[in-house]
């Protein structure tokens, strides 16, 4: 009895190993359905950084670990070109806070573009996206970038996709039963991958945590920014949000026209059709706006001093100018800073600078 007690024990204990050891579940046989745990990814929560508003996107909470890699992999990958030859990475570069940084204009298949490609970041709490704020959502802005500056060409991208079994089997993980490679499946994945880019680790944030101090020349800086000084805070909200920009669209006295329709990019008008909104544009976070030059939608300005300067002294003036300018516009225009103010200010900007977030491994080109 004794015999075949341990005997009956030693196979109970053999059968839970190989259960303990069985590998991923593998592509059913024709005509046999498919388990269930081919379907179902692993749930990605995004936490809340310290002092961003709340997260109420509606799709933050339909996440997935092979969601997001997924994504990360469409990101990069630049078969989905018509040329075969672009990526999303191709003007949005993680080095560079996922910008087209050094390109004043960026290039997609069909040429040069009429802007400069946006850092991408911390955009899941963004309402709109673009310079003109032509999309709602990431899955949206994938969906104009692929067709507008990559030329996709949706069979051959499916066709591309479904002879890759890594891609086949992120797919059925992210979007479950029946797990179809979709056109529509490729935005979401973008907007999955998109959702997690988030900056909030840099010098700036560890301060505002109370992690670190600003240097005597920072905190000079910061109270430029926060008062009529420097006039920063208006676009580049502080406060309760640290986002760093009011996500709102300004015509910050860029181009002195006299007439609406003289501006050479109308910018959010060309969405709304309003003759109010012409020359107006997306307020750009400051986050990592170090790492970003070349500056403004159509990448006037090569550096950050050249932003300073420009703000400090030469805003012009036009029928859709901000009134937020015209406050600015203190005497022939701009704030007029010294140069030991504008120093402060360009050291409080750098302070902004999230090495955490742009060697990000999570974030790096997977091929």
């Amino acid at each position: 009895m004794r015999k075949f007690s341990i005997l009956f024990l030693g196979i109970l204990m053999a059968l839970l190993t190989l259960e303990n050891c069985k590998p991923d579940v593998p592509d059913a046989p024709p005509g046999k359905p498919e388990s269930d745990s081919l379907y179902i990814g692993t749930t990605y929560t995004i936490a809340k950084p310290f002092r961003f508003s709340n997260i109420n996107n509606t799709y933050a909470d339909s996440l997935t670990y092979e969601g997001v890699e997924l994504g990360r992999r469409l990101f990069y990958d630049k078969h989905l070109s018509s040329t075969g030859q672009l990526s999303c990475a191709s003007c949005h570069k993680s080095e560079f806070a996922f910008s087209d940084a050094g390109h004043a204009k960026s290039t997609n298949v069909f040429g040069p573009t009429k802007r400069n490609a946006p850092s991408v970041q911390n955009l899941l709490w963004a309402p709109k996206i673009f310079w003109d704020g032509r999309s709602a959502t990431l899955g949206e802005q994938a969906k104009d970038a692929f067709h507008g500056e990559q030329d996709l060409n949706v069979p051959n991208a499916i066709q591309y996709l479904e002879a890759d079994s890594e891609y086949v089997r992120l797919f059925k993980k992210a979007f479950g039963r029946p797990g179809d490679i979709t056109e529509e499946h490729i935005y979401l994945a973008i907007q999955q991958f998109g959702m997690t880019l988030i900056s909030s680790e840099s010098h700036f944030d560890k301060v505002q945590r109370g992690q670190e101090q600003f240097t005597e020349s920072e905190a000079r800086g910061f109270q430029i920014f926060l008062t009529e000084r420097g006039d920063c805070f208006h676009c580049h909200t502080h406060g309760n949000d640290l986002l760093m920009t009011d996500n709102i669209f300004h015509n910050n006295g860029l181009d002195s026209v006299n007439d609406v329709n003289d501006f050479t990019d109308k910018g959010r008008g060309e969405i709304t059709g309003d003759i109010n909104d012409y020359g107006k544009f997306k307020s750009p976070s400051l986050r990592n706006v170090a790492l970003t030059a070349p500056y403004m939608h159509d990448g006037r300005y090569q550096t950050l001093e050249q932003v300073i300067n420009f703000y400090s002294d030469s805003i012009k003036l036009s029928p859709t100018v901000d009134a937020i300018m015209l406050k600015a516009n203190h005497a022939n225009g701009g704030v007029h800073l010294t140069a030991q103010e504008k120093q402060d200010l360009l050291n409080l900007l750098y302070s902004m600078t999230d090495t955490s977030y742009t060697n990000n491994p999570a974030f790096q080109n997977p091929f």
